[in-house]
């Protein structure tokens, strides 16, 4: 009885948090640069192509290419 009053209140915990919806004037605060995960976008973008080159594979950034240096 426990166990499943556990499950339901855990399962109850779980899908009623989530997502919200944002309003307009809210986005501006989300969109500042302290609320980004990498605080220079284009030095991170420069280091994942250098990897992606060195390895010669391409992962979870989503892009294409092999080791030769084609894209």
């Amino acid at each position: 009885m426990r166990v499943l009053l556990l499950v339901a209140l855990g399962a109850l915990g779980a899908t009623s948090s989530g997502c919200t919806a944002v309003r307009p004037w809210e986005r501006g605060t989300l969109a500042k640069r302290c609320m980004q995960f990498d605080a220079n976008p284009e030095e991170a973008t420069l280091e994942q192509h250098t990897f992606a080159y060195r390895e010669g594979a391409a992962g979870a950034a989503g892009g294409g290419g092999g080791g030769c240096g084609c894209n």
